[in-house]
């Protein structure tokens, strides 16, 4: 007996509505589970993506939405700091899922390969990352092959053998960004790119591209990102060997961390390596243990070349430089960064290991660095740049006439100085403060030149001499044999006078970093610089201010903070002009306020530390002083 026809009818649009039905169920599922996840609630946010992931695929929800759940799950772990545990989950939904294993076989590549890079396997991440890139795309979209291509160039951005294809990679990934509806990646592939031009030597090209990194962040209001740009700035800066200006980026990066409500731990452990690398070429050694245990108790739940590598390498310099009873210790950090960490960190630690060998003069194991050293650096398309001590390096190989070993450190350093020279980009300033420093080191760099075509000139003399010698052969060789040892004569005295101006000019940095000390250790000479510092304010505006006081002060902000968390901008300046000694007249003139309005701001201020009548502003500030020396 057939169906009458309106009973077919209605059946039919019965099962329309229950499959609509089950679409918008699934649709709503994940977009529950996205807002779990943007209010930090990650655990509840996993177990939604995966009941969406685990559901039969529903064509109304179309394959963007199903992989963009699987990148999210991806993400959700990696907020949460358990990339191991990701791996495991990105298994579970993979073989629960035919759609992932048909259509979307490169979809699920390409997020494990990226997932797995996330740990400490880096080969079985670069493998998964290249099937996934050998598999053509089903319903191809912008948005996903800007995904694979981003995650490819992070990836494989450590491996020397594909700098070419990294940078390749980063430009396929902003040309498919260009064509998506929704490019909230294209910031984080911005920064990337500027850091791989930024090791390739192409500083101006970095420079330009961390500048629009943060202005793209700073448009979406994506703190992430900003403090992501901030750190490749300071890093950049750090670079130049301008630490004032990486310190400015730093101290942004400090406070607008402090402006996160969900704290990411790789994010904020780099800024505080960040601000302690600063603190270290500033001079301000004793503040750099307060940043390494900061970003170590951010680094202890990532895994170790997420973070840690960089808290061992900070943390190993200081130990060693102080020497004495941390000596020990700072060497065995070294070590474990180069056993572990990247090609660029364990490269700066063979450098600092090597310097303390050739320091407590144990030339083999220093020797043994300085190789592991150069094949480090060379391993790639393009010599990785770091700042090497040349000088110490060449003069040791030079006492010991090894002139294949001068000939290559000479070539590293020869490309640091064309990096050198691409450096002179953007700011007007950085463009003076780079051409006196690569001024001082090109000259260096023809002295030790000459020394080592003397010392060829010499050792093809004394070929020439012996030949002469063995040979007793015509009148000829014996009038050449004299115009050699006059030759031998101008070349000793061309040396000895480099030798004697090299040695001059040592002799002249080394007065002039005494008397800086001793202006330095001068409670006079400090007293004028406090005296000066105000009328920095007045003269050069607020961010030179605070640069100059932190130099006199460099914990006392922090320790304000601490006291008064909710501390506003005028109340800093307020509270370091008291520090400074400056009456409320002059405070007016500095602010550029009226005497009453200082009077109002002090008030205001004393409210919220909960002052009475009887204590004083100026005390408070005092307290602070002199917590500030006793740390």
């Amino acid at each position: 007996m057939s169906m009458p026809t309106w009973c077919k009818y209605v059946l039919a649009q019965y099962i329309f509505l229950l499959t609509c039905y089950a679409g918008f169920a699934n649709e709503s599922n994940y977009h529950e589970a996205r807002a779990l996840q943007r209010e930090g609630k990650f655990n509840e946010a996993i177990v939604a993506y995966k009941n969406y992931l685990s559901k039969p695929y529903d064509n109304n929800d179309g394959l963007p939405v199903y992989t963009n759940a699987l990148m999210q799950l991806m993400n959700t772990y990696q907020s949460k700091g358990d990339p191991d545990s990701c791996i495991t989950a990105l298994k579970e939904v993979f073989n629960a899922s035919k759609i992932l294993q048909k259509q979307c076989l490169r979809d699920f590549y390409s997020v494990m390969g990226y997932a797995l890079s996330r740990t400490e396997n880096m080969k079985e991440a670069e493998e998964t990352m290249l099937k996934a890139l050998a598999i053509p795309l089903y319903e191809a979209t912008p948005e996903r092959y800007f995904r694979d291509y981003a995650y490819a160039a992070s990836v494989f951005y450590s491996n020397p053998k594909y700098q070419e294809e990294v940078i390749n990679w980063c430009h396929e990934a902003l040309q498919q960004a260009s064509l998506c509806k929704n490019s909230s990646g294209r910031q984080w592939v911005t920064a990337m790119l500027g850091s791989a031009y930024k090791r390739n030597g192409k500083l101006d090209k970095a420079l330009e591209l961390f500048q629009q990194s943060k202005e793209e962040a700073q448009e979406r209001n994506d703190v992430l990102g900003q403090l992501n740009s901030l750190d490749k700035m300071t890093d950049l800066f750090l670079y130049w060997d301008i630490p004032e200006y990486a310190n400015l980026y730093a101290s942004e990066a400090i406070q607008l961390e402090k402006s996160l409500t969900l704290k990411n731990p790789m994010v904020s452990a780099q800024v505080y390596i960040n601000k302690g690398s600063t603190m270290h070429k500033l001079g301000f050694t004793d503040s750099i243990p307060y940043y390494v245990e900061k970003a170590r108790i951010l680094c202890d739940s990532l895994p170790y070349n997420s973070g840690m590598v960089d808290v061992n390498l900070l943390n190993g310099i200081y130990l060693t430089e102080k020497d004495g009873s941390s000596l020990e210790s700072g060497i065995g950090e070294l070590e474990l960064v180069t056993a572990q960490g990247t090609t660029t960190n364990r490269a700066r630690a063979y450098h600092q290991l090597a310097q303390i060998y050739l320091k407590h003069k144990n030339f083999s194991l220093a020797e043994t660095m300085l190789d592991s050293l150069y094949t480090l650096l060379n391993q790639g398309n393009f010599p990785i740049i770091i700042h090497i001590d040349y000088k110490h390096i060449l003069n040791h190989y030079l006492k010991k006439r090894d002139l294949a070993n001068v000939d290559r450190y000479l070539e590293l350093m020869y490309q640091h100085e064309l990096a050198l020279k691409g450096k002179q980009a953007n700011l007007n300033l950085v463009d003076a403060i780079v051409d006196l420093q690569t001024g001082k080191k090109v000259q260096e760099l023809k002295i030790i030149q000459l020394r080592q075509t003397n010392l060829h000139l010499l050792l093809l003399i004394c070929i020439v001499i012996s030949a002469i010698t063995i040979s007793f052969i015509t009148l000829l060789f014996v009038n050449q044999k004299k115009k050699h040892k006059i030759k031998i004569r101008n070349a000793d005295e061309k040396l000895a006078a480099l030798v004697q101006k090299l040695n001059q000019s040592n002799d002249e940095k080394e007065m002039i970093a005494q008397e800086v000390n001793e202006f330095l250790r001068s409670r006079e000479n400090r007293q004028e610089l406090k005296t000066l510092t105000p009328y920095i304010l007045k003269e050069e505006g607020e961010s030179k201010f605070r640069q100059c006081f932190e130099l006199l002060y460099p914990l006392f902000l922090h320790r304000l903070r601490e006291k008064a968390p909710s501390v506003t901008r005028r109340e800093e300046l307020l509270s370091m002009l008291i520090a400074l000694k400056q009456d409320n007249r002059k405070i007016a003139e500095l602010m550029a306020i009226a005497p009453r309005s200082v009077l109002m701001l002090r008030h205001r201020f004393r409210q919220k530390l909960g002052m009475t009548t009887e204590n004083s502003l100026e005390n408070f500030i005092d307290d602070i002083l002199n917590s500030n020396f006793s740390k």
